[in-house]
Protein backbone atom coordinates (compact mmCIF):
# COMPACT_ATOMS: atom_id res chain seq x y z
CA UNK A 1 0.00 0.00 0.00
CA UNK A 2 1.08 3.43 -0.87
CA UNK A 3 -0.20 7.05 -0.42
CA UNK A 4 -1.87 6.90 -3.89
CA UNK A 5 -3.64 3.30 -3.60
CA UNK A 6 -6.86 2.90 -4.96
CA UNK A 7 -6.88 6.37 -6.50
CA UNK A 8 -8.00 3.92 -9.91
CA UNK A 9 -10.81 3.29 -8.03
CA UNK A 10 -11.99 6.45 -6.36
CA UNK A 11 -11.41 8.40 -10.00
CA UNK A 12 -14.39 6.09 -11.29
CA UNK A 13 -16.78 6.88 -8.58
CA UNK A 14 -16.61 10.77 -8.81
CA UNK A 15 -16.61 10.51 -12.47
CA UNK A 16 -19.94 8.22 -11.33
CA UNK A 17 -21.26 10.19 -8.62
CA UNK A 18 -20.44 13.38 -10.59
CA UNK A 19 -21.27 12.54 -13.93
CA UNK A 20 -24.79 14.38 -14.06
CA UNK A 21 -23.01 17.72 -13.06
CA UNK A 22 -19.95 17.27 -15.36
CA UNK A 23 -22.16 17.13 -18.42
CA UNK A 24 -24.25 19.94 -17.14
CA UNK A 25 -21.29 22.45 -16.52
CA UNK A 26 -19.76 20.91 -20.33
CA UNK A 27 -23.21 21.65 -21.83
CA UNK A 28 -23.80 24.62 -20.29
CA UNK A 29 -20.00 26.38 -21.37
CA UNK A 30 -19.56 24.77 -24.81
CA UNK A 31 -23.26 25.49 -25.53
CA UNK A 32 -23.07 29.63 -24.84
CA UNK A 33 -19.77 29.46 -27.15
CA UNK A 34 -21.87 27.58 -29.95
CA UNK A 35 -24.21 30.17 -29.72
CA UNK A 36 -22.53 33.07 -28.97
CA UNK A 37 -20.18 32.67 -32.22
CA UNK A 38 -22.77 32.82 -35.19
CA UNK A 39 -24.75 35.04 -32.72
CA UNK A 40 -21.60 37.72 -33.03
CA UNK A 41 -21.28 36.62 -36.80
CA UNK A 42 -24.85 37.88 -37.20
CA UNK A 43 -25.11 41.20 -35.02
CA UNK A 44 -21.59 42.41 -36.39
CA UNK A 45 -21.56 41.65 -39.84
CA UNK A 46 -20.46 44.90 -40.90
CA UNK A 47 -16.82 46.07 -40.72
CA UNK A 48 -18.50 49.42 -39.09
CA UNK A 49 -20.39 47.50 -36.61
CA UNK A 50 -17.46 45.65 -35.44
CA UNK A 51 -15.26 48.62 -34.94
CA UNK A 52 -17.90 50.30 -33.41
CA UNK A 53 -18.29 46.95 -31.23
CA UNK A 54 -14.46 47.56 -30.88
CA UNK A 55 -14.42 51.09 -29.43
CA UNK A 56 -16.82 49.83 -26.74
CA UNK A 57 -14.24 46.79 -25.58
CA UNK A 58 -11.53 49.64 -25.38
CA UNK A 59 -13.38 51.45 -22.73
CA UNK A 60 -12.34 50.42 -19.23
CA UNK A 61 -15.88 48.19 -18.65
CA UNK A 62 -15.03 46.40 -21.54
CA UNK A 63 -11.52 45.83 -20.73
CA UNK A 64 -12.92 44.75 -17.32
CA UNK A 65 -15.66 41.99 -18.77
CA UNK A 66 -13.14 41.61 -21.36
CA UNK A 67 -9.62 41.83 -20.97
CA UNK A 68 -6.66 43.53 -22.82
CA UNK A 69 -8.49 44.10 -26.22
CA UNK A 70 -5.53 42.53 -28.89
CA UNK A 71 -7.38 42.58 -32.11
CA UNK A 72 -9.09 45.81 -31.67
CA UNK A 73 -7.31 47.88 -34.60
CA UNK A 74 -9.18 45.84 -36.96
CA UNK A 75 -11.86 43.60 -35.18
CA UNK A 76 -12.75 40.36 -37.08
CA UNK A 77 -14.87 37.59 -35.72
CA UNK A 78 -12.39 35.37 -33.98
CA UNK A 79 -10.58 38.31 -32.26
CA UNK A 80 -14.46 39.76 -31.24
CA UNK A 81 -15.02 35.55 -29.74
CA UNK A 82 -11.51 36.04 -28.09
CA UNK A 83 -12.47 39.35 -26.47
CA UNK A 84 -15.98 38.88 -25.68
CA UNK A 85 -16.30 34.85 -24.05
CA UNK A 86 -12.72 34.31 -22.80
CA UNK A 87 -12.77 35.84 -19.80
CA UNK A 88 -16.49 34.24 -19.22
CA UNK A 89 -15.39 30.97 -19.80
CA UNK A 90 -12.78 31.53 -17.79
CA UNK A 91 -14.31 32.88 -14.51
CA UNK A 92 -17.01 30.09 -15.20
CA UNK A 93 -14.37 26.98 -15.19
CA UNK A 94 -12.86 28.58 -11.61
CA UNK A 95 -16.04 28.80 -10.38
CA UNK A 96 -16.80 24.91 -11.43
CA UNK A 97 -13.15 24.39 -10.43
CA UNK A 98 -13.18 25.01 -6.86
CA UNK A 99 -16.38 23.66 -6.15
CA UNK A 100 -15.83 20.22 -7.69
CA UNK A 101 -12.30 20.11 -5.79
CA UNK A 102 -14.22 21.65 -2.43
CA UNK A 103 -16.29 19.13 -2.86
CA UNK A 104 -14.65 15.90 -3.31
CA UNK A 105 -11.55 16.77 -0.22
CA UNK A 106 -12.52 19.29 2.17
CA UNK A 107 -16.72 18.53 2.36
CA UNK A 108 -16.00 14.62 2.49
CA UNK A 109 -13.84 15.19 5.64
CA UNK A 110 -16.32 17.48 7.00
CA UNK A 111 -18.84 14.97 6.03
CA UNK A 112 -16.82 11.82 8.08
CA UNK A 113 -17.16 10.15 4.49
CA UNK A 114 -13.39 10.51 4.16
CA UNK A 115 -12.76 8.83 7.07
CA UNK A 116 -15.01 5.94 6.40
CA UNK A 117 -13.02 5.42 3.06
CA UNK A 118 -9.73 5.88 4.72
CA UNK A 119 -10.19 2.76 6.91
CA UNK A 120 -10.40 0.59 4.17
CA UNK A 121 -7.35 0.32 1.40
CA UNK A 122 -7.06 3.66 0.47
CA UNK A 123 -3.78 5.92 0.42
CA UNK A 124 -3.77 9.06 2.08
CA UNK A 125 -2.96 11.07 -1.07
CA UNK A 126 -6.02 9.56 -2.99
CA UNK A 127 -8.76 11.15 -2.52
CA UNK A 128 -7.22 14.58 -3.73
CA UNK A 129 -4.99 12.97 -6.44
CA UNK A 130 -9.00 11.75 -7.63
CA UNK A 131 -10.77 15.03 -7.11
CA UNK A 132 -7.53 17.14 -9.02
CA UNK A 133 -7.99 14.39 -11.65
CA UNK A 134 -11.52 14.41 -12.46
CA UNK A 135 -11.25 18.42 -12.69
CA UNK A 136 -8.32 18.28 -15.32
CA UNK A 137 -10.41 15.61 -16.89
CA UNK A 138 -13.84 17.59 -17.04
CA UNK A 139 -11.36 20.93 -17.93
CA UNK A 140 -10.00 19.34 -21.11
CA UNK A 141 -12.76 18.08 -22.43
CA UNK A 142 -14.50 21.59 -21.97
CA UNK A 143 -11.40 22.81 -23.70
CA UNK A 144 -11.20 20.40 -26.47
CA UNK A 145 -14.90 20.64 -27.49
CA UNK A 146 -14.75 24.63 -26.97
CA UNK A 147 -11.49 24.35 -29.98
CA UNK A 148 -14.03 22.23 -32.16
CA UNK A 149 -16.44 24.42 -31.73
CA UNK A 150 -14.49 27.51 -33.13
CA UNK A 151 -13.30 25.16 -35.79
CA UNK A 152 -16.54 24.52 -37.03
CA UNK A 153 -17.31 27.90 -37.27
CA UNK A 154 -14.76 28.45 -39.75
CA UNK A 155 -11.71 30.00 -37.67
CA UNK A 156 -8.33 29.23 -37.34
CA UNK A 157 -7.55 25.85 -36.16
CA UNK A 158 -3.90 27.20 -34.26
CA UNK A 159 -5.88 30.02 -32.62
CA UNK A 160 -8.77 28.12 -32.20
CA UNK A 161 -6.36 25.27 -30.03
CA UNK A 162 -5.00 28.35 -28.26
CA UNK A 163 -8.34 29.33 -27.18
CA UNK A 164 -9.49 26.09 -25.81
CA UNK A 165 -6.22 24.87 -24.50
CA UNK A 166 -5.76 28.39 -22.58
CA UNK A 167 -9.17 27.90 -20.81
CA UNK A 168 -8.22 24.33 -20.22
CA UNK A 169 -5.30 24.83 -18.58
CA UNK A 170 -6.75 27.99 -16.28
CA UNK A 171 -9.14 25.55 -15.32
CA UNK A 172 -6.69 22.80 -13.71
CA UNK A 173 -4.89 25.84 -12.15
CA UNK A 174 -8.00 27.23 -10.32
CA UNK A 175 -8.59 23.53 -9.41
CA UNK A 176 -5.01 23.20 -7.92
CA UNK A 177 -5.26 26.69 -6.23
CA UNK A 178 -8.84 25.11 -4.62
CA UNK A 179 -6.78 22.16 -3.18
CA UNK A 180 -4.28 24.39 -1.26
CA UNK A 181 -7.17 26.53 -0.04
CA UNK A 182 -9.00 23.00 1.06
CA UNK A 183 -5.83 22.21 3.45
CA UNK A 184 -6.43 25.80 5.25
CA UNK A 185 -9.86 25.67 7.11
CA UNK A 186 -11.52 22.88 8.39
CA UNK A 187 -14.80 23.86 6.89
CA UNK A 188 -16.12 22.91 3.31
CA UNK A 189 -17.47 26.42 3.24
CA UNK A 190 -14.77 28.11 4.79
CA UNK A 191 -12.60 26.75 1.84
CA UNK A 192 -14.81 27.94 -0.92
CA UNK A 193 -14.76 31.01 0.67
CA UNK A 194 -10.93 31.20 0.57
CA UNK A 195 -10.50 30.24 -2.92
CA UNK A 196 -13.32 32.38 -4.42
CA UNK A 197 -11.27 35.06 -2.34
CA UNK A 198 -8.12 34.07 -4.18
CA UNK A 199 -9.70 33.97 -7.46
CA UNK A 200 -11.12 37.38 -6.97
CA UNK A 201 -8.13 38.52 -6.32
CA UNK A 202 -6.26 37.14 -9.39
CA UNK A 203 -9.14 38.65 -11.39
CA UNK A 204 -8.83 42.13 -9.83
CA UNK A 205 -4.94 41.81 -10.81
CA UNK A 206 -5.52 40.79 -14.71
CA UNK A 207 -8.13 44.06 -14.87
CA UNK A 208 -5.48 46.10 -12.69
CA UNK A 209 -2.77 45.40 -15.42
CA UNK A 210 -4.94 45.27 -18.26
CA UNK A 211 -6.57 48.86 -17.61
CA UNK A 212 -2.94 50.29 -16.76
CA UNK A 213 -1.65 49.49 -19.72
CA UNK A 214 -3.12 48.86 -23.50
CA UNK A 215 -2.35 44.79 -23.64
CA UNK A 216 -1.65 44.43 -20.21
CA UNK A 217 0.70 45.68 -17.86
CA UNK A 218 3.51 43.55 -15.09
CA UNK A 219 0.42 43.24 -12.78
CA UNK A 220 -1.75 40.93 -15.57
CA UNK A 221 1.04 38.71 -15.76
CA UNK A 222 0.57 37.80 -12.03
CA UNK A 223 -2.92 36.16 -13.04
CA UNK A 224 -3.78 33.05 -14.57
CA UNK A 225 -6.65 34.77 -15.91
CA UNK A 226 -4.35 36.57 -18.18
CA UNK A 227 -2.01 34.12 -19.63
CA UNK A 228 -4.70 32.28 -21.76
CA UNK A 229 -5.50 36.12 -23.65
CA UNK A 230 -1.75 36.88 -23.90
CA UNK A 231 -1.62 34.10 -26.49
CA UNK A 232 -3.51 37.15 -28.62
CA UNK A 233 -5.42 34.24 -30.40
CA UNK A 234 -7.00 35.16 -34.10
CA UNK A 235 -4.92 38.95 -33.94
CA UNK A 236 -1.05 37.41 -33.73
CA UNK A 237 -0.75 34.16 -32.13
CA UNK A 238 2.05 33.33 -29.90
CA UNK A 239 1.95 30.02 -27.54
CA UNK A 240 5.07 30.49 -24.75
CA UNK A 241 2.29 32.05 -22.49
CA UNK A 242 0.46 29.21 -22.23
CA UNK A 243 3.55 27.26 -20.75
CA UNK A 244 3.05 29.82 -17.71
CA UNK A 245 0.64 27.32 -16.52
CA UNK A 246 2.84 24.28 -15.89
CA UNK A 247 5.38 25.31 -13.67
CA UNK A 248 1.79 27.27 -11.67
CA UNK A 249 0.06 23.82 -11.89
CA UNK A 250 3.23 22.32 -10.42
CA UNK A 251 3.76 24.12 -7.85
CA UNK A 252 0.44 23.60 -6.73
CA UNK A 253 0.22 20.48 -6.68
CA UNK A 254 2.97 20.21 -4.67
CA UNK A 255 2.12 22.87 -2.21
CA UNK A 256 -1.29 20.78 -1.66
CA UNK A 257 0.29 17.81 -1.03
CA UNK A 258 3.04 19.03 1.23
CA UNK A 259 0.44 20.81 3.60
CA UNK A 260 -2.50 17.79 3.59
CA UNK A 261 0.61 15.86 5.14
CA UNK A 262 1.32 18.40 7.85
CA UNK A 263 -2.45 17.96 9.12
CA UNK A 264 -4.86 15.75 10.79
CA UNK A 265 -7.59 13.98 8.80
CA UNK A 266 -10.79 16.84 9.18
CA UNK A 267 -8.94 19.75 10.90
CA UNK A 268 -7.23 22.40 9.20
CA UNK A 269 -3.69 24.48 9.44
CA UNK A 270 -5.47 27.25 10.40
CA UNK A 271 -7.95 26.19 13.47
CA UNK A 272 -11.20 27.37 14.48
CA UNK A 273 -11.52 30.40 16.50
CA UNK A 274 -13.53 29.39 19.78
CA UNK A 275 -16.54 31.18 20.38
CA UNK A 276 -18.15 32.58 22.85
CA UNK A 277 -19.06 31.51 26.16
CA UNK A 278 -22.40 32.90 25.74
CA UNK A 279 -24.59 34.80 22.77
CA UNK A 280 -25.35 38.19 22.58
CA UNK A 281 -28.55 39.30 22.14
CA UNK A 282 -28.17 39.41 18.13
CA UNK A 283 -26.82 35.87 18.17
CA UNK A 284 -30.02 34.22 19.84
CA UNK A 285 -32.70 32.92 17.46
CA UNK A 286 -32.92 30.87 14.29
CA UNK A 287 -33.69 33.70 11.55
CA UNK A 288 -30.26 35.05 14.15
CA UNK A 289 -28.19 31.80 13.04
CA UNK A 290 -29.15 31.68 9.25
CA UNK A 291 -28.37 35.39 9.10
CA UNK A 292 -24.92 34.77 10.57
CA UNK A 293 -24.06 31.37 8.37
CA UNK A 294 -24.67 33.51 5.29
CA UNK A 295 -23.10 36.58 6.15
CA UNK A 296 -20.25 36.88 3.95
CA UNK A 297 -21.59 35.30 1.20
CA UNK A 298 -24.34 37.88 1.38
CA UNK A 299 -22.09 40.85 1.04
CA UNK A 300 -19.69 39.75 -1.09
CA UNK A 301 -22.58 39.02 -3.39
CA UNK A 302 -24.34 42.04 -2.70
CA UNK A 303 -20.65 44.24 -3.04
CA UNK A 304 -19.87 42.35 -6.03
CA UNK A 305 -23.68 42.66 -7.83
CA UNK A 306 -23.47 46.05 -6.80
CA UNK A 307 -19.71 46.86 -8.68
CA UNK A 308 -20.62 45.08 -11.64
CA UNK A 309 -24.28 46.96 -12.03
CA UNK A 310 -22.34 50.48 -11.57
CA UNK A 311 -19.94 49.34 -14.53
CA UNK A 312 -22.69 48.48 -16.30
CA UNK A 313 -24.53 51.81 -16.14
CA UNK A 314 -21.70 53.43 -17.32
CA UNK A 315 -21.98 51.85 -20.60
CA UNK A 316 -25.00 54.41 -21.54
CA UNK A 317 -22.43 56.34 -22.99
CA UNK A 318 -21.27 54.22 -25.62
CA UNK A 319 -25.25 53.48 -26.83
CA UNK A 320 -25.33 56.02 -29.26
CA UNK A 321 -22.25 54.75 -31.16
CA UNK A 322 -23.49 51.30 -31.13
CA UNK A 323 -27.29 52.34 -32.52
CA UNK A 324 -25.81 54.42 -35.17
CA UNK A 325 -23.54 51.60 -36.36
CA UNK A 326 -25.92 48.88 -36.04
CA UNK A 327 -29.28 49.76 -36.33
CA UNK A 328 -31.13 46.98 -37.60
CA UNK A 329 -29.91 44.64 -34.55
CA UNK A 330 -30.78 48.00 -32.21
CA UNK A 331 -34.01 47.57 -34.00
CA UNK A 332 -34.42 43.34 -33.84
CA UNK A 333 -33.96 44.11 -29.70
CA UNK A 334 -36.35 46.35 -29.65
CA UNK A 335 -34.98 49.75 -29.52
CA UNK A 336 -35.52 52.64 -31.52
CA UNK A 337 -34.58 56.76 -31.62
CA UNK A 338 -36.81 57.43 -28.77
CA UNK A 339 -36.27 54.82 -26.09
CA UNK A 340 -32.77 53.85 -27.11
CA UNK A 341 -31.30 54.45 -23.35
CA UNK A 342 -34.17 53.93 -21.62
CA UNK A 343 -34.11 50.06 -23.38
CA UNK A 344 -30.36 49.28 -23.02
CA UNK A 345 -30.51 50.50 -19.60
CA UNK A 346 -34.30 47.56 -18.88
CA UNK A 347 -31.91 44.59 -20.57
CA UNK A 348 -29.18 45.76 -18.22
CA UNK A 349 -31.31 45.31 -15.16
CA UNK A 350 -32.25 42.07 -16.37
CA UNK A 351 -28.36 40.74 -15.62
CA UNK A 352 -29.05 42.14 -11.98
CA UNK A 353 -31.96 39.85 -11.88
CA UNK A 354 -30.72 36.79 -13.18
CA UNK A 355 -27.57 37.41 -10.52
CA UNK A 356 -30.18 37.89 -7.53
CA UNK A 357 -31.80 35.00 -8.55
CA UNK A 358 -28.88 32.78 -8.72
CA UNK A 359 -27.93 33.99 -5.00
CA UNK A 360 -31.10 33.78 -3.93
CA UNK A 361 -31.61 29.98 -5.10
CA UNK A 362 -28.34 29.42 -3.89
CA UNK A 363 -29.24 31.06 -0.31
CA UNK A 364 -32.47 28.83 -0.04
CA UNK A 365 -30.54 25.57 -1.20
CA UNK A 366 -28.26 26.09 1.79
CA UNK A 367 -31.28 24.47 4.33
CA UNK A 368 -30.42 21.02 2.09
CA UNK A 369 -26.78 21.35 2.69
CA UNK A 370 -27.98 21.38 6.40
CA UNK A 371 -30.23 18.72 6.65
CA UNK A 372 -27.96 16.30 4.50
CA UNK A 373 -24.84 17.28 6.81
CA UNK A 374 -27.08 16.74 10.37
CA UNK A 375 -27.21 19.78 11.52
CA UNK A 376 -30.42 20.52 10.70
CA UNK A 377 -31.50 17.66 13.05
CA UNK A 378 -29.23 18.40 15.76
CA UNK A 379 -31.05 22.08 15.63
CA UNK A 380 -34.60 20.54 15.41
CA UNK A 381 -33.89 18.33 17.87
CA UNK A 382 -33.78 21.46 20.52
CA UNK A 383 -37.26 23.24 20.74
CA UNK A 384 -37.41 24.84 17.35
CA UNK A 385 -39.97 23.63 14.93
CA UNK A 386 -39.40 22.98 11.49
CA UNK A 387 -41.88 25.52 9.72
CA UNK A 388 -39.74 28.07 12.12
CA UNK A 389 -36.39 26.62 11.05
CA UNK A 390 -37.24 26.37 7.09
CA UNK A 391 -38.86 29.84 6.96
CA UNK A 392 -36.04 31.72 8.86
CA UNK A 393 -33.70 30.42 5.97
CA UNK A 394 -36.33 31.59 3.44
CA UNK A 395 -36.81 34.91 4.83
CA UNK A 396 -32.93 35.38 5.09
CA UNK A 397 -33.18 34.57 1.65
CA UNK A 398 -35.84 36.65 0.81
CA UNK A 399 -34.45 39.86 2.59
CA UNK A 400 -31.06 39.56 0.94
CA UNK A 401 -32.33 39.44 -2.40
CA UNK A 402 -34.45 42.18 -1.78
CA UNK A 403 -31.36 44.44 -0.54
CA UNK A 404 -29.12 43.09 -3.43
CA UNK A 405 -31.81 43.53 -5.96
CA UNK A 406 -32.62 47.30 -5.15
CA UNK A 407 -29.07 48.09 -4.63
CA UNK A 408 -28.13 46.80 -8.07
CA UNK A 409 -30.61 48.53 -9.42
CA UNK A 410 -29.46 52.05 -7.72
CA UNK A 411 -26.09 51.52 -8.45
CA UNK A 412 -26.99 50.97 -12.09
CA UNK A 413 -28.73 54.48 -12.11
CA UNK A 414 -25.20 56.22 -10.86
CA UNK A 415 -23.45 54.68 -13.10
CA UNK A 416 -25.81 56.15 -15.61
CA UNK A 417 -26.28 58.87 -14.12
CA UNK A 418 -22.67 59.84 -14.35
CA UNK A 419 -21.78 59.44 -17.59
CA UNK A 420 -25.01 61.01 -18.86
CA UNK A 421 -25.16 64.08 -15.88
CA UNK A 422 -28.67 63.23 -15.74
CA UNK A 423 -28.88 62.16 -12.03
CA UNK A 424 -33.08 61.18 -12.72
CA UNK A 425 -31.65 57.75 -14.12
CA UNK A 426 -30.86 56.82 -10.43
CA UNK A 427 -34.58 56.41 -9.65
CA UNK A 428 -35.52 55.41 -13.26
CA UNK A 429 -33.36 52.55 -12.77
CA UNK A 430 -34.09 51.59 -9.37
CA UNK A 431 -37.54 51.46 -10.08
CA UNK A 432 -37.16 49.20 -12.95
CA UNK A 433 -34.98 46.57 -10.64
CA UNK A 434 -37.93 46.59 -8.22
CA UNK A 435 -40.99 45.77 -10.81
CA UNK A 436 -38.55 42.48 -11.06
CA UNK A 437 -38.73 41.97 -7.24
CA UNK A 438 -41.29 39.24 -7.49
CA UNK A 439 -39.98 37.28 -10.01
CA UNK A 440 -36.64 36.94 -7.72
CA UNK A 441 -39.39 35.98 -5.07
CA UNK A 442 -40.77 33.54 -7.53
CA UNK A 443 -37.78 31.33 -7.89
CA UNK A 444 -37.40 31.67 -3.97
CA UNK A 445 -41.22 30.07 -3.81
CA UNK A 446 -40.32 27.66 -6.13
CA UNK A 447 -37.14 26.21 -4.65
CA UNK A 448 -38.58 26.05 -1.48
CA UNK A 449 -41.60 24.25 -2.75
CA UNK A 450 -39.41 21.55 -4.20
CA UNK A 451 -37.37 21.30 -1.10
CA UNK A 452 -40.47 20.43 1.05
CA UNK A 453 -41.93 18.36 -1.52
CA UNK A 454 -39.21 16.58 -3.66
CA UNK A 455 -36.09 17.69 -3.24
CA UNK A 456 -34.79 15.39 -5.84
CA UNK A 457 -36.20 17.43 -8.31
CA UNK A 458 -34.93 20.91 -7.25
CA UNK A 459 -32.21 20.73 -10.51
CA UNK A 460 -35.51 21.85 -12.34
CA UNK A 461 -35.20 25.33 -10.98
CA UNK A 462 -31.63 25.89 -11.99
CA UNK A 463 -33.19 24.34 -15.81
CA UNK A 464 -35.87 26.86 -15.85
CA UNK A 465 -32.81 29.78 -14.89
CA UNK A 466 -30.87 28.82 -17.64
CA UNK A 467 -33.68 28.44 -20.32
CA UNK A 468 -34.60 31.99 -19.18
CA UNK A 469 -30.93 33.15 -19.46
CA UNK A 470 -30.48 31.57 -22.65
CA UNK A 471 -33.88 33.52 -23.78
CA UNK A 472 -33.40 36.68 -22.25
CA UNK A 473 -29.90 37.09 -23.87
CA UNK A 474 -30.49 35.94 -27.23
CA UNK A 475 -33.90 35.37 -27.98
CA UNK A 476 -35.08 38.50 -29.93
CA UNK A 477 -31.48 38.77 -31.59
CA UNK A 478 -32.33 34.42 -32.88
CA UNK A 479 -35.51 35.37 -33.40
CA UNK A 480 -37.02 32.75 -31.31
CA UNK A 481 -41.12 32.29 -31.51
CA UNK A 482 -43.09 34.48 -29.20
CA UNK A 483 -44.45 31.49 -27.19
CA UNK A 484 -40.48 30.32 -26.30
CA UNK A 485 -39.88 33.93 -25.34
CA UNK A 486 -43.25 34.13 -22.98
CA UNK A 487 -41.94 30.91 -21.54
CA UNK A 488 -38.71 32.13 -19.88
CA UNK A 489 -38.99 33.18 -15.88
CA UNK A 490 -37.55 36.94 -17.12
CA UNK A 491 -40.64 37.74 -19.75
CA UNK A 492 -43.11 37.28 -16.89
CA UNK A 493 -43.35 40.64 -15.92
CA UNK A 494 -42.99 44.67 -17.61
CA UNK A 495 -39.90 45.63 -17.98
CA UNK A 496 -39.70 49.21 -17.05
CA UNK A 497 -38.43 51.93 -18.22
CA UNK A 498 -39.52 51.25 -21.75
CA UNK A 499 -42.91 49.20 -20.78
CA UNK A 500 -45.68 50.96 -18.51
CA UNK A 501 -45.55 48.86 -15.06
CA UNK A 502 -48.71 46.56 -14.87
CA UNK A 503 -49.65 46.16 -10.88
CA UNK A 504 -52.26 42.87 -11.97
CA UNK A 505 -49.19 40.56 -13.19
CA UNK A 506 -46.66 42.14 -10.63
CA UNK A 507 -49.05 41.31 -7.64
CA UNK A 508 -50.24 37.84 -9.26
CA UNK A 509 -46.53 36.73 -9.32
CA UNK A 510 -46.40 37.32 -5.66
CA UNK A 511 -49.07 35.35 -4.52
CA UNK A 512 -47.52 32.58 -7.19
CA UNK A 513 -44.43 33.15 -5.16
CA UNK A 514 -45.97 32.84 -1.78
CA UNK A 515 -48.54 29.86 -2.01
CA UNK A 516 -45.52 27.99 -3.16
CA UNK A 517 -43.06 29.35 -0.45
CA UNK A 518 -45.96 28.12 1.54
CA UNK A 519 -46.76 24.54 0.14
CA UNK A 520 -42.76 23.85 0.47
CA UNK A 521 -42.61 24.86 4.24
CA UNK A 522 -45.81 22.39 4.67
CA UNK A 523 -44.14 19.59 2.94
CA UNK A 524 -40.90 19.96 4.50
CA UNK A 525 -43.20 19.87 7.65
CA UNK A 526 -44.16 16.51 6.87
CA UNK A 527 -41.81 14.70 5.11
CA UNK A 528 -38.39 12.82 6.69
CA UNK A 529 -35.10 14.55 7.02
CA UNK A 530 -33.15 14.10 3.99
CA UNK A 531 -36.14 12.44 2.27
CA UNK A 532 -36.98 12.09 -1.50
Amino acid sequence: MNTLTGTGHLIRFVLRRDRLRMAVWTASLVGLLAMTVPTLAEMFAEPAQRMARAAVMATPTGIVFGGPGYGLEEYRLGAMVANEMTQTLLVALAVMSVLHVVRHTRAEEESGRAELLRANVLGPSAQMTAALATNALVCAVIGGLLTLVLVGNGLAAADSAAFGGGVALAGITFGALAAVCAQVSEHARGAGGLSFLAVGVLFMFRVVGDIAERGGSAPSWFSPFAWAQQTRMFDDLRWWPLALYAPVIAVLFALAYSLAGRRDLGAGLVSARPGPAGAGPLLTGVFALHLRQQRVSIAVWTAAVALFALSFGTLVSEIDVMAGQNPELMARMGLDATNMTEGFLGMLVLYVVMATVAFAVLSVLRTRAEESSGRAELTLAAAVGRIRWMGSAVLVSVLAATLMLLLGGLAMGVGAGLVTEDAGWIRTVAEASAAQLPVVLLFVGLTTLLLGVAPRLVGLVWAWYGYGLVVAVFGLIMDLPEWLLDAGPFQLLAQPPTEEFDAVPFLAVLAVAGAAAAAGLGGFRRRDLVGA
